[in-house]
Order: structure tokens, then sequence, then C-alpha cells
């Protein structure tokens, strides 16, 4: 565990010391003011809305990352550790751990704001289930995008440009995969591989509160798939090496 640890912190000064974080960041941003430029808003549509973005952010994060180390360090790396497994979950819970931090700072921008703005800026006041439920989806949407960022690496993906293509049209489909389905049925069947990031985020569309049931129903579905995309990304890359 301290050794995968270690190799987050070394992920995570990787990342700021090649200051990628600034364009997701600045993105981010520009989101919150034209998001929160008009109120009241709706809070659980709001959430839900900011859990996609966030996924498409995320993607972009996952693409970034995937040169923001020299093959030669990595190689160094993993000579030291003595296992290529542990060094590609260290990147899979670096990941998820970025993940946390734009989900937390998604959650509590439009909060402190709703305060600070006399409680105007939703249609009602905050709640528990609100913060616990705006969490839990925007982080989880957020893995899963980063993942499918990371998941056409060059470890996987030999030609860069065919991996980037591969990424954005996953993420796409990804996005409007409910909309597909819907019009041609039969494609359920084909495109269930993709994260239902779409098909989770619809449920929440029309309620005015989060229930805590389909939040966590939804939160296990798409970390599934989070999962498994990290899974393949780390085993993969084991296999294929450099």
């Amino acid at each position: 565990m301290k050794i995968i640890t270690e190799l987050v912190k070394y992920q995570y000064k990787q990342y700021v010391l090649s200051t990628k974080y600034l364009v997701p960041l600045i993105g981010l941003l520009a989101v919150f003011q034209v998001m929160y430029s008009i109120m009241p808003i709706d809070i659980v549509i709001n959430f839900a809305l900011m859990s996609l973005i966030l996924f498409i952010i995320m993607v972009g994060v996952g693409m970034t990352c995937q040169r923001i180390e020299p093959e030669v360090s990595e190689q160094i790396i993993i000579l030291r550790i003595q296992s290529e497994r542990k060094y590609y979950i260290g990147q899979v819970i670096f990941f998820a751990v970025l993940s946390g931090m734009f989900a937390f700072l998604s959650l509590c921008y439009p909060i402190i704001n709703h305060f600070l703005n006399g409680k105007m800026l939703f249609t009602r006041n905050v709640q528990p289930s609100d913060i616990i439920g705006g969490f839990l989806l925007m982080f989880a949407c957020s893995f899963v995008g980063s993942m499918m960022g990371e998941i056409f690496s060059p470890r996987v993906i030999r030609k860069h440009e065919a991996g980037i293509i591969l990424t954005i049209f996953c993420a796409l489909i990804s996005l409007v995969k409910i909309g597909i389905v819907d019009e041609i049925p039969i494609l359920k069947y084909i495109l269930w591989i993709v994260p239902p990031v779409s098909d989770v985020v619809k449920w929440f569309m029309t309620d005015e509160n989060f229930q805590m049931v389909k939040v966590l129903e939804a939160f296990s579905i798409l970390m599934v798939y989070g999962c498994a995309l990290a899974i393949i990304k780390v085993e993969v890359s084991r296999i294929r090496k450099f």
C-alpha cells in the first residue's frame, strides 16, 4: 500500500508540474460562470448536468495525461518497484483522486454560491441528500470519463492518432447513447459496451430530490464500468509493455 501511495503522490506532482491542469480547470470555471449566471435553478437537474460536463472534462484529462511522463522515467520506476501492475494501478488511483477533487470543487462552488447569494441560487434549500447524491454522481461520471480518456493510451493503441479518434468516438457515443437507442432500439445490444452515462443521468432529470437508492444504483453501475475500463487498461498496458 505504501508503494501505491507513493506512486499516486508522484503522479500528482508530475501532473502539477506539467501545468496540464490549467485547461480543464479554466474550462470548469467557465462552465460555472455560464451555469450559475441565472437564478434560481433546480439543484438535482443542475448536479446531473454537471456530472455530464465532468465526464467530458475528465475524458480530456485522461487523454492529456497519457504522455505526461517520459517513457524512460516509467521504465525506471517499474524497475525499482518490480511490478508493472502496481505502477498502472497507481495511475488509476491517481485519476480516482483527481476525479474526487473535480467533483468536490463542482459541488462546493454552487453550494457556497447559494449561501452567499442569500439562498437564492437554487429553487429550494440544500439538503444532505443533495450533497451526498450530487458528489457520488459527479465522482462516478468523472472517474468513468478519466478511464475512458486513458483506455486507448499509447500503451494500448500504438498509434496515438487512432487512440484519440477512438476515445472521442466512444465518449460521444456514451453521451448520445440514449438518443441512438430510442431511434434504433436494436443497437442497445451493441452499445451496452460503452458507459451508460447519458442513461444514468436521465434518471435524475425529472426528480425534485435525490433518492439515495437510485443514486447508489447509478453510482454502482458507473463504477462497475469505470473499474472494468481500469482493469483493461492495467492488464493490457502490463502485457504490451513499452
